[in-house]
């Protein structure tokens, strides 16, 4: 027999659950950690060149306009809650509260000086500040200036593309012999567009480096001279459309292959090349030995043509030269027919892309800030402003064509290459174009494929081979040298800790991690840290009155040592690895503990990382490096080989085992030392699990430039069925409905979009007649902004089976008030509720009957009370079905 919940047992509900509220507002005020809708960044990829077209049918959604926010900062324990630096955007407003459970006053500082005068705050009181500008401002609370804050205020809005996370970053060229920089094609090819095939590559920059960090009017050059019908332009190879004394016209190389590299397409599939071309053989005709092929450009096609076995299928436009411009072409080398598939194999890919660049004498308007000046023969871009370095950062110059890096003690700048996406590189570093028979590199002149710290200035590797025309390096010929600094030397282009040295032995390992206080990592207590070399991290426990956290870390899985730390000391793990004491494995210090009403957290900091797998260099040793055998010094190790060293055209060999590596170009005229560089995805600890939670009729997930819109169609079953688009959001503020495949896994349907590496998956988990959860995934790219939205791109508002247009005003006071709801919630989670209103402070509270406590929830149910605590005096409305009994 159903039962009825009346007036009566409701309200004694109520009595007996506002007798236990002074306990929840001081254990609440002690303890509260929860971020109120804090914007997170984090640094992520996305490339500059698609090697997928991108479908971009005419969008039907209109956009919504970026709104700002309000982001609430708790003050307690005589520290900021949440802890940790912010990132917000201009506009958007931060609140101040005190919420000291002594009651006692805080004044609020700025560096600033946003305010003339230090912000006074008594008990509950709030200070606000709206932040207009973009830049980086530090606050502090006045007697614990060592506790800083700092607000990083962005002008990108949310709704705009993520700008590219830099995954890896090559140094290329250093000013290690004095104030005046200067990196050239051949001798700092990691930076500056050099052709090892056919010796070209004819750029150069300099500019001088003074204490000011300054680069005055005029004093930065950019040259580049062109070969043939190309240029180097920054680091990539460009394709001239016409050149006079007063205009240039270029456009970028996409694809640059020869024969030697084929596709095999079967009738019907298509190659994705960069910058959303495509090539699709649609027939095949192998008695007259001919193909129909087909070229798109971002899923339309722009031309097709029957091409015969041998030539070339050629396509041509007009892009401001004197005639029409090849875009592509490639050749049909042979065309076969199966009994099921049929095939077309191409090869001798040329493209270049129709975005044009003009470049005029004089123009002031391409880049901002420099000058253009042209001539028959050559391309000069000089500076109009002073350009301003700045300790410990990076700056691009010349808009984004190059990077300068300039070290925290602001003494040395290097010119930098970023890579922004995912792949294998071949970072070409050192070539004897320069020096003749002889191929030399050292550290400083070659910081791309040996060891450099830009920061300590230290590293000192060289390594010195002939190039002869045999392509043959006789025994004792090669050189390799390293001379350490401190308790460190570079081995290989690595960092590594000496652990011992004689003039007979050297013991030496891998430096695997080395930071400072700046590498900041936040721990929940249970959580782990997962380090290279199967090293991991994991907070155990944490004493707030003690100022405590026990740590435990783990190799392989297997815990080596756990310890418990006070706030501000060092963890440190010793083991014995061959020296005259244990050495120090692993260090890192414990800057904050922090205990919250969800989470406890823990903040290190200062990490330093060494493999236990140590090296022992033992003089005269020729079993180490097959081929070579080790000489020892007291102040220097070295390598030499004792046997010939064979090299071949047109290939890669490895020498010194695979401590470097070593490219011979087809002609057989030219060599380079060369480092391939793996660059990973960036992988967060959580594996980029953005939502498990309920997506309503309409609303979506924004995940960087992406945006995952869930909306429900009704069945004729009465249940519901999440329908899923997906929309890349440009930077003008529009959308773009993107190509989405679906699948069933278990039963449950799978929703994917994929483009390359990219990838972003959509999860049934659960469906009711009121609700559906899924599970958003990313990876392939770094998430740099994490945002849910109500109403979705569409901003759709409506009903479905089991939802009623009722609604329910809750009138909140400031400060706790004790609620129920008369009315089903049609959703009746938390987040959707209350999440919305910014005078609202989650998470709300009932209390336990049973265990004579108070817990969170997560929905709002008919018939029981509710504690919420209201910042300002507010209402919320919610909608659902009335309880009839």
């Amino acid at each position: 027999m159903n039962k009825k919940i009346t007036l009566s047992t409701l309200f004694f509900f109520l009595v007996l659950t506002i007798l236990t509220v002074p306990a929840l507002a001081i254990s609440y005020a002690e303890t509260e950690t929860v971020d109120v809708g804090t914007a997170t960044s984090i640094a992520t990829a996305q490339p500059t060149e698609e090697a997928t077209p991108t479908v971009t049918p005419t969008p039907t959604v209109t956009p919504t306009p970026t709104e700002t926010q309000e982001y609430l900062i708790r003050i307690g324990n005589y520290m900021f809650i949440p802890v940790g630096d912010k990132v917000i955007k201009v506009g958007d407003t931060v609140k101040w509260r005190n919420f000291e459970d002594t009651k006692q006053s805080r004044y609020l500082v700025n560096e600033n000086g946003i305010w003339e005068e230090e912000q006074y705050l008594p008990y509950m009181r709030s200070v606000s500040y709206t932040f207009n500008e973009t830049g980086v401002y530090t606050f502090y609370l006045k007697g614990r200036d060592e506790k800083k804050m700092n607000i990083t205020v962005v002008s990108v809005p949310i709704s705009s593309p993520a700008q590219p996370l830099t995954l890896y970053e090559v140094l290329g060229a250093i000013n290690a012999t004095g104030t005046t920089f200067k990196a050239t094609s051949i001798d700092n090819p990691a930076v500056l567009y050099y052709d090892l095939e056919d010796r070209d590559g004819y750029g150069s920059i300099t500019f001088p480096l003074y204490d000011n960090l300054s680069i005055p009017y005029g004093k930065l050059n950019y040259t580049t001279i062109p070969w043939g019908n190309y240029i180097g332009w920054g680091g990539s190879k460009y394709a001239v459309i016409y050149s006079s004394s007063s205009e240039w016209i270029i456009t970028k190389k996409l694809v640059d292959e020869d024969q030697d590299d084929d596709y095999l397409l079967r009738v019907g599939e298509s190659l994705f090349l960069p910058g959303g071309w495509s090539i699709k053989p649609l027939e095949i005709d192998v008695n007259e030995s001919e193909a129909c092929m087909s070229i798109s450009k971002d899923g339309v096609e722009v031309d097709s043509k029957f091409v015969t076995l041998g030539v070339y299928f050629i396509n041509a436009t007009y892009l401001g030269g004197p005639q029409e411009s090849e875009i592509m072409n490639f050749t049909v080398e042979t065309v076969f027919a199966g009994f099921n598939t049929n095939l077309v194999k191409i090869n001798n890919i040329d493209l270049i892309s129709k975005d044009i660049l003009e470049i005029k004498n004089n123009d002031t308007n391409l880049y901002d800030g420099y000058v253009i000046k042209t001539s028959n023969n050559q391309i000069n871009i000089l500076n109009d402003i002073d350009i301003p370095l700045s300790k410990g950062n990076a700056k691009n110059i010349i808009s984004d064509l190059f990077s300068v890096r300039v070290n925290e003690a602001g003494d040395m700048a290097g010119l930098i290459k970023k890579i922004t996406e995912p792949g294998i590189y071949d970072i070409v570093g050192a070539t004897n174009a320069s020096t003749g028979t002889m191929l030399k590199a050292m550290s400083a002149d070659n910081p791309a494929v040996l060891y450099y710290d830009l920061e300590d200035k230290v590293g000192y590797e060289s390594i010195r081979l002939p190039f002869y025309s045999n392509l043959s390096v006789p025994v004792g010929e090669m050189n390799y040298t390293t001379i350490p600094w401190g308790q460190n030397i570079a081995w290989g282009s690595s960092k590594y800790a000496v652990v011992y040295s004689t003039a007979s032995e050297w013991i030496i390992t891998k430096k695997l991690i080395d930071e400072d206080s700046n590498d900041d990592y936040f721990l929940r207590v249970g959580n782990t840290l997962v380090l290279p070399g199967g090293w991991s991290i994991t907070a155990l426990e944490i004493d707030v009155d003690g100022s405590e956290v026990w740590m435990s870390i783990s190799k392989d899985g297997e815990e080596v040592d756990n310890e418990v730390v006070t706030e501000g000391g060092y963890f440190i793990y010793k083991t014995d690895l061959g020296g005259p004491q244990e050495s120090e494995v692993m260090n890192f210090t414990v800057e904050t503990v922090f205990a919250g009403m969800n989470c406890n957290i823990v903040k290190i900091n200062n990490m330093d990382l060494i493999s236990t797998d140590v090296l022992d260099l033992v003089n005269n040793d020729a079993t180490l490096y097959d081929g070579y055998i080790v000489k020892t010094y007291p102040d220097q190790l070295s390598l030499i080989n004792n046997d010939d060293i064979e090299l071949s055209k047109g290939n890669v060999i490895n020498i010194i085992g695979d401590l470097f590596a070593l490219k011979v170009n087809e002609a057989g005229n030219l060599g380079a030392l060369v480092k391939e560089v793996e660059v990973d995805e960036y992988v967060s600890l959580i594996k980029y699990i953005l939502k498990d939670g309920k997506i309503l009729e309409g609303d979506g997930y924004q995940i960087n430039n992406y945006f995952v819109e869930v909306s429900d169609i009704i069945l004729f079953s009465g249940d519901l069925m999440p329908e899923v688009t997906i929309y890349q959001l440009n930077s003008d503020g529009s959308y773009d409905e993107l190509t989405t495949s679906t699948t069933l896994v278990d039963d449950k349907r799978r929703v994917k979009y994929q483009n390359g590496l990219i990838e972003i998956l959509v999860q049934e988990k659960n469906l009711t007649s009121q609700y559906t959860i899924v599970d958003i995934t990313a990876s392939g790219f770094t998430v740099e902004y994490k945002k849910y939205v109500s109403g979705g791109v569409s901003n759709a508002q409506y009903y479905t089976s089991g939802h009623s247009p009722y609604s329910y005003t809750m009138t909140l006071l400031q400060g706790w008030n004790l609620v129920s709801t008369p009315i089903i919630p049609d959703y009746p989670d938390v987040d959707t509720i209350f999440g919305s209103n910014e005078d609202v402070l989650i998470p709300v509270y009932t209390w336990s009957t049973t265990n004579k406590q108070y817990y969170e929830v997560s929905e709002i149910e008919l018939g029981k009370g509710y504690w919420v605590l209201a910042l300002n005096d507010t209402q919320v409305i919610f909608s659902g079905t009335p309880y009839f009994g």
